[in-house]
């Protein structure tokens, strides 16, 4: 604190020297023509009474008048009786006015009957000014106030300075729910609040982090089990045909892990934008068509009934890979849970494109909405294991939609089951 303090005193202290010799300059080069007309005009009048009350007389006369006025005047008043050098500038003074003036206006000099006669010497009272000790005092005055004044504004700084350090002390240390107080009219209180934001930040992305490792370490644990516990029954069996059921077995299983794997870094690449393609203008109608290929035949391979309405949109702006990978995730979430029909389209909503999935399932509880767009997350009953999927497929469409600046909402069906929908901004016309 006192290396920062002494460097600002020293600076505001430089500053302020500097700042007060320049504009004194500056000040002398703009007002001294002015003052200088000033004073010629103020004792005008005084030379033209003086000149006028000498002329005509000899110089014992003008002497003698002299000493009778001296006791009026303020000013000391004397007669020469032979012309001052003067210099062309005050020659042209003396033609212009009838006088010159010197040193600081404290002397004026006027012939009394021509240039080249007796002249009149006025001597003024000098303006009151500071001794050097004075001005070297008020000027150390000064500097003293600022710098009580710099020290009492550098005290509280660096107390909050102090409060934010220790907060990333804390951070550093591992305390993610630490938070900086400081007052609300302190200097650093934006800086100190964009820092508890990004503390709250950080804890949420190692909280989330922590749960997304532990729902792993889960989902990993069940398929791993049953290869292991395959592999030992193939070593323990004789049976051709039973080691060639048990080899399929664990291929299913090998293939569980391999979407597994392939879902978790979908999501992953999920949570760095700068990733990502860039938005890219899509017809929507062919684009809507092409996609559902896949799905139309897992429809036919299930019995479903899988009913694509022609596009409300002429066109969207997005990214095509993830628009693809959230519409598969949508269509595959309902081709699931179903019993009978599924209905696809897209259409604009409220200003925003909507890409709109309808089950005639059970659908989602209210309760439960905000909860199925968590990783890993499954519900009871008829949405359950049983039915496939880890969970992941609904919390990558959310990050898809908040990736194109939208969300993702959840709701009753006009079918009965449940409504996915993915909103984000139309494209421009």
């Amino acid at each position: 604190m006192k290396r920062l303090f002494l460097w600002l005193w020293f600076v505001t202290g430089a500053c302020f020297l500097v700042s007060v010799f320049f504009l004194n300059h500056i000040l002398d080069g703009i007002y001294t023509p002015v003052q200088d007309r000033v004073f010629v005009e103020q004792v005008r009048g005084q030379v033209y009474a003086l000149r006028s009350g000498l002329a005509g007389l000899d110089a014992g006369q003008q002497r003698e008048r002299l000493q009778q006025w001296q006791p009026h005047y303020g000013i000391a008043l004397t007669l020469l009786d032979s012309p001052p050098a003067l210099a062309p500038q005050e020659q042209a003074a003396v033609k212009a006015d009838g006088f010159i003036v010197r040193d600081q206006y404290q002397q004026v000099l006027l012939p009394i009957e021509g240039i080249g006669g007796r002249w009149l010497h006025l001597r003024l009272p000098g303006a009151v000014q500071m001794t050097t000790y004075m001005t070297i005092a008020a000027y150390l005055s000064i500097l003293l106030l600022v710098g009580a004044s710099l020290y009492a504004w550098v005290r509280l700084l660096w107390r909050d300075l102090e409060a934010l350090r220790l907060h990333a002390d804390r951070i550093g240390a591992g305390d993610l729910q630490a938070r900086a107080q400081v007052s609300p009219r302190s200097q650093i209180r934006v800086i100190v609040e964009h820092s508890n934001r990004m503390a709250a930040r950080v804890a949420e992305l190692v909280q989330r982090q922590r749960d997304l490792t532990h729902a792993i370490s889960h989902e990993l644990r069940t398929p791993i089990a049953r290869v292991a516990f395959g592999l030992d029954l193939m070593q323990d069996s004789d049976d051709r045909e039973r080691r060639e059921r048990l080899a399929q077995g664990l291929h299913g299983d090998l293939a569980e892990l391999n979407r597994l794997v392939s879902e978790l870094l979908a999501y992953e690449r999920l949570e760095h934008p700068s990733e990502g393609e860039p938005m890219q203008r899509i017809e929507a109608d062919d684009w809507l068509q092409a996609c559902l290929a896949d799905a139309r035949r897992d429809a036919e391979r299930g019995g479903v009934v899988l009913r694509v309405q022609p596009s409300a949109l002429p066109r969207v702006d997005a990214e095509p890979r993830l628009l693809q990978l959230a519409l598969s995730n949508l269509v595959g979430n309902a081709l699931r849970h179903t019993h009978s029909q599924v209905e696809v389209s897209l259409v604009g909503v409220g200003g925003r494109a909507c890409l709109r999935v309808d089950d005639d399932g059970p659908g989602i509880a209210e309760a439960d909405r905000e909860k199925v767009m968590r990783p890993f997350t499954r519900l009871d009953d008829s949405r359950s294991r049983d039915t496939g999927g880890f969970g992941l497929g609904l919390a990558i469409v959310s990050r898809i939609a908040v990736r194109h600046g939208g969300e993702l909402r959840i709701s009753r069906a006009t079918l009965g089951g449940a409504r996915l929908e993915m909103h984000w901004p139309l494209a421009a016309s």
